[in-house]
Order: structure tokens, then C-alpha cells, then sequence
């Protein structure tokens, strides 16, 4: 009998605070309904996400230029994209920027990096240009120069890089590369 009236007591509190809360809540979408709106379609919005900015640089060994050594970029945010290009009579080659439009930077708590991969290959091996993974969707400062100048020596060691965050001193890009920016 006692459990029977405790459950009664729970019961008349429970009832008389579900309104209460429905109350308020139905109160603070009136108030803001904007704000409700684009936080319940900010999860179907499209965003800009850049992949990769432009990619120019030259490719030699043992100081002089390598023609016509194939330039591969691999691209990874949720899918894969790949694009190549040749280097020309001097060693240089280019590829453009790559950009997409995604719903992932509308998903809440979303930590999905951007891995950019560039090699090149000649005779039948492969050299890494650059590996690094990204958080960033939009131009980084950083980023884009490093990439915007890929002088590569295919005798060169792979060395680990550290670039500092434009604007961030205490956070720091790691690249993997056979490149020198010294």
C-alpha cells in the first residue's frame, strides 16, 4: 500500500511538471524561432569545403629537372578524389584547386580531417611530396604557400615537417615530404 501511494505522489508531480516543460519550451521557440530553424538545417546545408588549393612546384634529382614524371593527388573527406598531371621539359608541374560541397561540417561533434597525399612517380617508384591531414575546410595560409612551392629533390630523404598554424603559433601542420622550403 505504501509503494502504491508513493506512486500516486510521483504520478501528481510528474503531470503537473510535464507541462510545465512543454510551457516553456513551446516559449523559447517562439522567441527565437529563427535560431531553431537554422540549428535543425544546418545538418542538411551545404558547405563549401576546399580539398586542396592550387599545387605547383618542380621535381628534380640530383639538382637538375625531371620531365615527364607523373604528379599524383590523392584527396580524402568521406570519399576519395584523384587527379594527376606530367611535369614538363623543366620538371615543373601544377594541379588546380580542388574544391567540393559537403553536408560533414553541418554534423554536430564532426572531427573529420582532410588527408591530402601528393607523389610522384618515376621508373616505378613512388616519392611522397606531401602527406598531411587537415581539419581545416577553408584556405589556410600556411597550407597554401607550402603547396603553392613544391621544389622536390627525388635524392632527398623523407623528412617530417613542422608548419606553424597561421595564427596559431602553438598549433603546428606535420608534413611528410622529400620537399624542402628552407
Amino acid at each position: 500500500m505504501n509503494g502504491r501511494l508513493c506512486l500516486k505522489a510521483t504520478y501528481r508531480s510528474m503531470s503537473v511538471l510535464i507541462p510545465s516543460v512543454l510551457i516553456l519550451v513551446a516559449v523559447s521557440d517562439i522567441t527565437n524561432p529563427v535560431e531553431v530553424m537554422s540549428d535543425m538545417l544546418g545538418a542538411f546545408k551545404r558547405y563549401d569545403v576546399l580539398l586542396s588549393p592550387k599545387v605547383e612546384g618542380q621535381i628534380l634529382e640530383g639538382g637538375n629537372p625531371v620531365p615527364n614524371v607523373k604528379v599524383i593527388r590523392e584527396l580524402t573527406y568521406e570519399d576519395e578524389y584523384t587527379d594527376q598531371t606530367r611535369t614538363d621539359d623543366e620538371g615543373y608541374f601544377q594541379l588546380p584547386e580542388k574544391w567540393i560541397r559537403s553536408r560533414i561540417p553541418g554534423r554536430m561533434f564532426d572531427e573529420t580531417r582532410i588527408r591530402q597525399i601528393v607523389d610522384a612517380e618515376k621508373d616505378g617508384q613512388a616519392y611522397l611530396l606531401w602527406y598531411a591531414n587537415t581539419p581545416s575546410i577553408q584556405p589556410e595560409q600556411t597550407v597554401v604557400e607550402k603547396l603553392g612551392s613544391l621544389y622536390c629533390d627525388l635524392s632527398n630523404s623523407e623528412k617530417l615537417h613542422h608548419f606553424p598554424v597561421a595564427g596559431e603559433a602553438r598549433f603546428a601542420h606535420d608534413v611528410y615530404s622529400i620537399c624542402r622550403w628552407e
